[in-house]
């Protein structure tokens, strides 16, 4: 059974070890990771990874601003729009590779 790990490193081996972002037929090894732990997640949980990161941000922007660290908590606070953006342009990716 791979791992996402385990799926990275065989992407990175199969790109010639390139960490930079490509174009084209090659694929992007940063976002094929983010998709296939993803899909793990999604397929495991019945949620996905990037609304579950959402969820905990918010829930501890709450607890910080609770705890009396309010600086941290806005600075957690806004993290959910960035989670939501990612999951939109990987599913948006996705959708133009097929």
């Amino acid at each position: 059974m791979a791992t996402a790990a385990s799926k990275l490193m065989d992407d990175a081996t199969t790109m010639g070890g390139g960490t930079s972002l490509t174009t084209g037929k090659e694929k992007d090894v940063v976002e094929s990771t983010l998709r296939t732990v993803d899909e793990s997640t999604k397929t495991a949980t019945g949620v996905s990874l990037f609304h579950i990161l959402t969820l905990a941000s918010i829930g501890g922007s709450l607890a910080l601003f609770f705890a009396g660290k309010k600086s941290a908590a806005i600075f957690v606070g806004l993290w959910p729009p960035t989670f939501q953006a990612l999951k939109s342009v990987a599913d948006t990716n996705k959708e133009n590779r097929k």
